[in-house]
């Protein structure tokens, strides 16, 4: 019987490097990633010196701090072009945009957070609202629960037996709660968030589904302010993103049925 693979340190430790920018922190230094990390200065000091090399990542002579490069952003690029749901989904999001009131988000899953590919609109007005490409846990937001729910027995349970994050007071970080929930959203297939995310905030999700295997590839949100979401509101943004998903799957070529048989950004 063949062993799990070698794995290479030097590259898992520059990956683990990378994956600790974000929009919240664009800029880290030597020390803190040390300490995060558990590596020596050293270490995180030769592997960004490599990453500095290819422009992944860049220092700011200021703030004497790094921060992703072009690289990064020409790398990240492929695989946006490559992520067809995104190609698919932004005519006809564009038409449910029409539709509904409130911003209108898609998602996908990736180790108990998700990853927003779509945002509109791309506005001003709309900078209260996660961006395109920010990573955020899975068990606070619509789009996250939504998501979460039609993972593997597995999946979901390393989420709930975790540590759930409190982002507002309204956040559930109780793991029966949570599991409850999650149980409940195949049936309705929907799932709300009411300030979970964010204070004054709701949103509502829909799954998008491969029309073969049948498993999540995706999900939309619509995404405003409470009194944009009353009982009635809410039953009609859920059909109108039932609508919308089920264009989307139609839509969707046999590549991407093919790739999105896995239902993580992280799978092999």
């Amino acid at each position: 019987m063949m062993g799990q693979p070698e794995l290479l340190a030097s590259v898992q430790n520059a990956i683990r490097i990378m994956r600790e920018f974000s929009f919240d922190e664009p800029e880290l230094g030597i020390t803190e990633l040390s300490k995060r990390l558990g590596l020596s200065k050293s270490a995180v000091y030769r592997i960004l010196q490599t990453l500095c090399t290819e422009e992944i990542v860049q220092r700011n002579p200021r703030t004497r701090k790094y921060f992703l490069g072009i690289t990064a952003f020409e790398i990240g690029c492929v695989v946006y072009n490559d992520i067809e749901v995104c190609e698919v989904a932004l005519p006809l999001l564009n038409k449910l945009m029409n539709r509904v009131r409130g911003v209108i988000q898609l998602a996908m899953y990736d180790r108990g957070s998700i990853v927003y590919l779509l945002k509109l609109p791309e506005d001003k007005e709309t900078k209260v609202f996660n961006r395109m490409g920010k990573r955020v846990p899975a068990h606070a937001t619509a789009s996250g629960k939504v998501l979460l729910a039609f993972q593997n027995k597995n999946e979901r349970d390393s989420v709930c037996s975790g540590k759930l994050q409190p982002l507002t007071s309204y956040t559930i970080t109780d793991q029966k709660t949570l599991q409850n929930e999650l149980h409940m959203i195949p049936e309705k297939g929907y799932a709300l968030s009411k300030e979970e995310f964010k204070l004054g905030m709701y949103s509502v999700a829909a799954p998008i589904f491969d029309e073969i295997t049948k498993q999540i590839i995706a999900a939309i949100s619509i995404t405003g302010t409470r009194n944009l979401f009353s009982h009635s509101q809410i039953q009609a943004y859920v059909y109108e993103m039932k609508h919308y998903s089920r264009l989307i799957s139609e839509q969707l070529r046999p590549r991407e049925r093919v790739r999105s048989t896995t239902t993580t950004l992280g799978g092999p």
